[in-house]
């Protein structure tokens, strides 16, 4: 599994700078996004199963996984932000600059800058904020981390989603993905509507919950942890995603993003104990932050790009990301438990939770 997110964070980092061979571009960064919410839907199913005893407990954990990491790469980005930037972020006027302060420092709301626009009356709504000027997402420090405010979503919802029926859980995506479609029929199929509104991305975090209720069948098979069926499956679904990718719209990126089910359950059964495949996945979530200030600030050559966020993401994963890891288990050991919750039915160990909540 760790493999599969280092690939994807290098996708997204593909389609942000050109690379110098066009097979070093996985797949579209919106590709690889959707299955990081397919990932984390799976790993967030396995650790309230088995792990957390209420969701403070989970918050908790979630809050030191998360903001940590951004906190350092924000202010990276901010000490090499030019002073123009500032002056333009204060002539905004005072309603943008304290929405534009506190998302950077919260992350939530920052999804809502793709959906709002600035003129001299203020904030205002838009259906399609590349028709506005100034952009406000420009204005955040890590311009990716959008999509962690729909993670944090998530979070937010999930221990209630991890308790309800795998039926009811599928009619929730049904519906959605529904709703989607409608918006589509409606005139709503372009950015920010495709990829970037929560209800729309929700479907991917519940059937990646649904695939970890697959894995208690799938890890009892004989292949299920077989490596190199793992790594041919990994490889098999990046051909997939780029198939996909030239011959179907970019609006329906989501309907690729659903083959990650079927993935994820396989790769983590093959690699759940490999520590090298554990740090390997670890790097992806700094990759994923630092890629774009460097792209920003010192350099657009990819190769340089990918080496300094990965001689970066070794520094922050070894000397801040581990140490606050086992402070974070520390804090929420007390408030684990041991055994599954009577909503789902799963024969997940306690230590394989507990692997998937390092790993998340």
């Amino acid at each position: 599994m760790g493999l599969l997110r280092l690939l994807l964070a290098l996708a997204v980092v593909g389609d942000h700078v050109l690379p110098p061979f066009t097979w070093l571009r996985l797949t579209t960064g919106i590709m690889a996004v959707e299955v990081f919410f397919v990932i984390s839907g799976f790993y967030m199913q396995m650790v309230l199963s088995q792990r957390y005893a209420s969701p403070g407990a989970f918050y908790l954990s979630r809050a030191f996984r998360i903001f940590p990491t951004y906190w350092l790469v924000a202010a990276l980005a901010f000490a090499l932000w030019p002073a123009k930037g500032f002056h333009d972020l204060a002539s905004l006027g005072w309603q943008p600059a304290i929405l534009l302060l506190a998302t950077n420092i919260l992350i939530f709301l920052q999804d809502t800058l793709l959906f709002l626009g600035v003129d001299y009356s203020g904030l205002f709504f838009t259906a399609d904020f590349h028709s506005t000027t100034p952009q406000l997402s420009s204005y955040l420090m890590v311009r990716p981390s959008w999509t962690l405010a729909l993670e944090l979503y998530f979070y937010l919802v999930a221990p209630s989603l991890a308790r309800i029926r795998s039926s009811y859980l599928g009619a929730l995506a049904l519906i959605l993905t529904g709703a989607r479609l409608a918006a589509y029929g409606a005139g709503l199929d372009h950015d920010p509507w495709f990829y970037r509104f929560f209800p729309f991305e929700l479907p991917l975090f519940v059937l990646g919950m649904l695939s970890f209720r697959l894995f208690n069948r799938i890890e009892l098979l004989p292949f299920s942890q077989s490596r190199p069926l793992a790594l041919v499956v990994i490889a098999g679904l990046i051909m997939l995603a780029q198939l996909f990718v030239l011959n179907v719209p970019v609006q329906y990126s989501f309907v690729g993003a659903t083959m990650a089910a079927a993935v994820v359950p396989i790769a983590f059964a093959a690699f759940k104990d490999a520590s090298v495949d554990r740090f390997v996945g670890d790097l992806s979530y700094p990759i994923y932050l630092l890629h774009f200030p460097i792209i920003q600030f010192l350099s657009d050559n990819y190769a340089v790009v990918v080496a300094t966020s990965l001689l970066l993401s070794c520094l922050i994963v070894v000397g801040v990301e581990r140490p606050l890891e086992r402070l974070r288990h520390h804090l929420t050991d007390g408030r684990t438990k041991n055994q599954p919750m009577p909503a789902i039915t799963t024969k997940a160990t306690f230590k394989l939770a507990n692997t998937a909540d390092q790993k998340s």
